[in-house]
């Protein structure tokens, strides 16, 4: 493996610390450890076909193309 070294202030190597599961961990890990769970994250949020369904639904409850809860109440005799 090629390793790198990346340069950061003080400040910021401190408040990275703070994000580690344990003295021992390395920074390395502690990274790829969140870019992982963010990546995962990113896979829960909405996909533009979820966005397209998410317009159309607009377009119909604007031109009145929906039932209340009321109206769907009576429709199947519910209280």
């Amino acid at each position: 493996m090629e390793n790198t070294s990346i340069a950061v202030s003080k400040a910021s190597k401190k408040k990275w610390e703070q994000f580690k599961n344990h003295n021992r961990e390395s920074f390395e890990d502690m990274f790829n450890r969140i870019l992982k769970s963010q990546s995962e994250e990113d896979q829960m949020l909405l996909t533009q076909e979820d966005i397209l369904d998410i317009k159309r639904s607009i377009l119909e409850i604007e031109e009145g193309k929906f039932k209340t809860l009321d109206q769907m109440k009576s429709k199947y005799n519910l209280k």
